[in-house]
């Protein structure tokens, strides 16, 4: 099956982001898929911010076990003007390169697969001229497309849509709803982590080697500084707490304007991380805390529970499909003395806090990137007979 990928990123050297697009599309190699990504590339931000530029054309070498296949990776320019007013501007100019792109490359595809509805949008035309099963993935942590494009251009997306993978209930009602997609489309398939990546380790041994110390009590954070995904508030409840065994490690980083920093005491990390290290820090915590107000459904989240991490997180639907009371204590996102009072809860409850890491891990051994990509591609010859 050559599978036509469409995205707003992939990884690579000059911009490490996009990570779990690169997973995935990899893990669908393994699977036996030809796959080719077209994902536009902002030359507005270069110019102005001096943000990297990545090759037009790039290739990833997965390793099969029996030989090596490649991902074809296509990063053509886009002039973007941010998302505001000029958001319908960005929009057009992202679908323009896109098809643009897809023209030049002229290949025959089964079937194409778009990275949330806005990567839909950009590539729909193409799709609809050439009559292609057509599968969107929706995880935004706010689907706002319906804010640019008129009826008739949702209308466009739905006729088209063959098949829609959602990573949360919250996701698929919010799609349907807007009228994007219909329910006997829909399938919800949570994110998913590479077991290769993530997974569980001696705390003691990570702490050792990070320099930490074994007696303090750690809480991971990991997310954007942003007031959505909570840093300040997860600082702030340490700082109620206001205990000097109370240690922290903050993986993120503000991007372009944003200013939050978390101040606390005791902090220990504050940055980002390599990927590919992120697990050595994970694992040296007792605890995982995102206090997020919006998301499709977090990989950070499904990180830590790979890790065996307790998680406290928002009593918000976007979590619903992932945590319950087997791996997490779920609270009012804004509020700090509830996200505080949950820290002290597993600070002082041993049996619980191991309870809930079990929970985590046995939850996270079933969002495996291997079985989230066997879904997909079971999913997509469900709904289009067969496709090899």
């Amino acid at each position: 099956m050559h599978i036509c990928f469409c995205a707003d990123g992939y990884p690579s050297k000059e911009l490490p982001y996009s990570a779990f697009i690169g997973v995935l599309c990899e893990e669908l190699t393994r699977q036996g898929c030809d796959i080719t990504v077209i994902a536009p590339q902002s030359l507005t931000k270069h110019l102005l911010r001096g943000t990297p530029l990545v090759p037009k054309r790039f290739t990833v070498s997965v390793d099969r076990g029996a030989g090596h296949k490649l991902v074809t990776v296509y990063r053509p320019y886009s002039l973007t003007f941010g998302e505001g007013l000029l958001g319908k501007i960005t929009l057009r100019m992202n679908r323009w390169a896109t098809e643009r792109c897809v023209k030049k490359i002229d290949a025959n595809f089964d079937v194409v697969y778009a990275h949330f509805w806005k990567s839909a949008y950009n590539i729909v035309n193409f799709v609809d001229k050439k009559s292609l099963p057509f599968f969107v993935a929706s995880g935004e942590d706010v689907i706002d497309i319906h804010k640019i494009l008129s009826s008739e251009g949702i209308n466009i997306i739905n006729k088209n849509v063959r098949g829609c993978i959602c990573v949360s209930s919250k996701n698929m009602e919010e799609s349907v709803s807007i009228g994007l997609t219909d329910d006997a489309k829909t399938v919800v398939i949570p994110n998913s982590i590479s077991q290769k990546d993530f997974f569980l380790k001696n705390k003691f041994e990570c702490r050792r080697n990070l320099g930490y110390s074994e007696d303090d009590f750690i809480i991971a954070f990991c997310g954007r500084f942003i007031h959505r995904k909570g840093v300040m508030r997860v600082s702030d409840a340490i700082k109620l707490i206001d205990d000097r065994k109370i240690k922290s490690i903050f993986i993120g980083s503000n991007y372009e304007n944003e200013k939050e920093q978390p101040d606390c005491d005791g902090i220990l990390f504050m940055g980002t991380l390599p990927h590919n290290t992120m697990v050595d820090y994970l694992n040296c915590a007792d605890v995982f805390v995102l206090p997020t107000l919006a998301e499709g459904c977090s990989n950070s989240i499904v990180e830590a529970m790979a890790c065996g991490l307790p998680i406290i997180s928002s009593d918000m639907p976007f979590n619903y499909d992932i945590l319950d009371s087997s791996n997490s204590i779920l609270v009012d996102p804004l509020d700090v003395k509830e996200i505080a009072n949950a820290i002290i809860t597993l600070k002082k409850d041993e049996v619980l806090r191991s309870k809930l890491s079990k929970g985590a891990l046995k939850k996270a051994s079933e969002l495996t990137i291997e079985k989230r990509a066997s879904k997909i591609l079971n999913f997509i010859r469900e709904k289009c007979g067969k496709v090899e």
